[in-house]
């Protein structure tokens, strides 16, 4: 049987087209961010695709879960549930709870450190942080700091955690080595959620008694006061260092802060009692979970302008870094 080598030549050019068309299919696909708005009054977790603007699944928790803190590289997200004295560990890649961490006391912020060793959890009523293992939970260690602690930030070089006492009315600045506490930050009153920006270099602590933002400077340790809405509860900052977006409970809007100038550029309208937010910064869009309208708000970082509204759980909290990267 003669071959006809023309007729092979081009089977085999449509098969590698194809299997190239395949390839680029592969490796265009768009890669997701997720949030995790937690909703304190139906105990759930709301999962949002941040390229839709939709949730995709919610998930039963804890009673009353408060807190979040996202690992990218164990891809884990940990929730504080406040009443039942429990972290939930929720796998991110089937959005199933695994784990559930005992926790002796009223969990309420949470941050993971930059290697995802450990876990830190103010404990709000007995005034202590915990440092957990996160490869074995049941290794825990403690500092005592203030009064009412919640807000948790670590440092990019893991080196530090930043620790905002709400009744004390300072920040714990902790070495993570030792839990020693190296000094403490006398801020506004009651300061309460607490940012820090991609360098390490700005700490931010949300006054919400005094309708302030205290910016900080962590090397000169130079401190300058700002006046925002009512109430003020939690703030985000962009990654390159130059806006800062906080929430106000009570006026229902976010204030936009110049850091450069340490002006405010403008105020937005968002949901009612927004309190979490957090910044996509792949998409240029900041989400606010808003406890009085069940829902979340999306803003676009470049325009400053709402774009769009979704809707959660009873209660949405969201307190913490709550938006995994692209994955």
């Amino acid at each position: 049987m003669k071959v006809n080598t023309k007729i092979i030549y081009y089977i085999l050019l449509f098969a590698l087209s194809m299997a190239n068309s395949a390839c680029n299919a592969l490796t265009s696909t768009p890669t997701h961010s997720f949030a995790y708005i937690t909703n304190q009054g139906d105990n759930t977790v709301s999962v949002i695709d941040t390229t839709s603007n939709q949730v995709i699944k919610t998930i039963k928790v804890g009673t009353a879960p408060v807190g979040v803190a996202v690992s990218a590289k164990l891809k884990r997200v940990y929730i504080s549930n406040v009443e039942s004295q429990t972290i939930s560990v929720i796998n991110t890649q089937n959005n199933t709870v695994i784990d559930t961490i005992k926790i002796a006391g009223s969990p309420v912020g949470l941050a993971i450190s930059p290697d995802s060793k450990t876990l830190y959890v103010a404990d709000w009523f007995n005034n202590r942080v915990l440092a957990i293992n996160t490869n074995n939970p049941k290794k825990m260690r403690e500092v005592k700091v203030t009064e009412a602690p919640a807000g948790l930030v670590v440092s990019p070089d893991n080196k530090t955690l930043y620790t905002a006492n709400r009744d004390s009315n300072d920040i714990a600045v902790i070495d993570t080595a030792t839990l020693a506490i190296q000094k403490r930050i006398v801020v506004g009153t009651h300061p309460y959620g607490i940012a820090l920006s991609a360098s390490g270099l700005w700490l931010i602590s949300v006054n919400v008694k005094e309708d302030t933002v205290s910016i900080i400077n962590t090397k000169t340790n130079a401190q300058h006061k700002l006046k925002v809405g009512y109430h003020p509860y939690c703030a985000a900052m962009s990654l390159d260092e130059k806006t800062i977006y906080v929430t106000n409970t009570q006026d229902d809007s976010v204030t936009v802060i110049d850091l450069p100038t340490q002006k405010t550029i403008t105020t937005i309208d968002v949901g009612s009692t927004p309190e979490g937010i957090a910044i996509d910064h792949a998409s240029s869009r900041a989400y606010i979970a808003s406890w009085g309208s069940n829902n979340v708000s999306v803003i676009d970082t470049k325009t400053n302008k709402l774009l769009t509204t979704i809707k959660t759980g009873d209660k949405s909290r969201a307190f913490g870094l709550f938006i995994t990267p692209n994955q």
